[in-house]
């Protein structure tokens, strides 16, 4: 089973859906990448993420130099505060006639599609070791519906039980009846031991 195949599966059985989302994103000249996690180029105001192999986390504070040219600011919480083209971008603007093709070029981040998540692989992997056990959720479910139904059952004969046991005529208890000569012979015996004392 490939992982297109496993992920397939999985989100049927679950009843998952997954998405793509693309976001801007550009290198620094360190080469190392950074987005705003948004569909849009990059502004002042948004929060700048350093992009991880399956996370983003804040950007540290400071000017940050991108291989486009430009020296993106961001402060403590790491929200964009100010974007500058470089002096060497500047200079070339300046002795150069720019078209409208290369403005954009400049201003606008690459966009990528990335998976929200984390890589195929690693999906296929989870869900291969998740199959298992979605089969003995399943099974157990099942189960406990057969247990379910059986005291369902139960009860109400229990309870058919109970009702006519209510219904029936009451019982009374079986009362020992002496004979003449045994009360006789008690009155006798009770009279002696009177007399002794």
């Amino acid at each position: 089973m490939n992982s297109k195949d496993a992920i397939k599966k999985i989100k049927d059985v679950l009843g998952l859906s997954f998405k793509k989302e693309s976001f801007a994103s550009t290198s620094l000249t360190d080469g190392t990448e950074v987005t705003n996690n948004l569909d849009s180029e990059f502004m002042i105001g948004q929060v700048l993420y350093v992009v991880g192999e399956s996370t983003l986390t804040p950007a540290p504070t400071g000017t940050h130099e991108t291989r486009e040219g430009l020296k993106i600011t961001v402060d403590s919480e790491s929200v964009i505060v100010s974007i500058e083209a470089t002096d060497a971008v500047a200079e070339e603007e300046t002795t150069t006639e720019t078209t409208e093709e290369n403005m954009s070029e400049e201003s606008e981040a690459i966009v990528e599609e990335t998976p929200v998540d984390v890589k195929d692989e690693v999906i296929a992997e989870v869900i291969d070791a998740l199959l298992p056990l979605v089969e003995e959720v399943k099974a157990l479910a099942e189960e406990m519906k057969k247990m379910k139904t059986k005291m369902e059952q139960e009860m109400g004969s229990l309870k058919k039980d109970f009702d006519s046991f209510k219904k029936s005529p009451e019982k009374f208890s079986v009362v020992e009846k002496k004979t003449y000569k045994e009360s006789l012979d008690d009155y006798k015996l009770d009279l002696i031991k009177t007399l002794r004392r």
